[in-house]
């Protein structure tokens, strides 16, 4: 059960930053709710998702030095946010660099979890 009290929800919290609830994206004291009736409003989802990257993007520069491939993670966290201001944002572009940051950031559990939960989320946006 979700912070709202709805039942039947299939929200999955990732390092307490970001939330993904359904296919609505929450970012830090925000809340990410959806109803089974009610289509997600997208837009909105794909705003919440660009926060999310731009909160993965600061995470990682703030912390790169503890990263092997710190500046090749920021590299990629960058094109994830530049792919994200498009239009039409790439699934696949987005999942390749998200698929390369994964792993550099294995061993940090809660910027792991974030990355998982963002490649969640463009995968049933796009």
């Amino acid at each position: 059960m979700s912070e709202t009290g709805a039942g039947n929800n299939s929200g999955i919290q990732a390092g307490g930053d970001i939330r993904i609830e359904g296919s609505a994206v929450a970012v830090n004291r925000s809340r990410a709710t959806t109803e089974s009736a009610a289509e997600p409003d997208r837009e909105a989802a794909i705003a919440e998702l660009r926060a999310a990257a731009r909160l993965l993007l600061e995470q990682l520069r703030t912390n790169q030095e503890q990263y092997e491939d710190g500046e090749d993670l920021v590299h990629a966290a960058e094109q994830v946010e530049a792919e994200l201001t498009r239009d039409e944002p790439r699934r696949n572009t987005l999942l390749r660099w998200l698929g390369f940051i994964g792993p550099g950031v294995a061993a940090t559990a809660a910027v792991a979890g974030d990355v998982a939960a963002i490649q969640d989320s463009v995968t049933s946006l796009f």
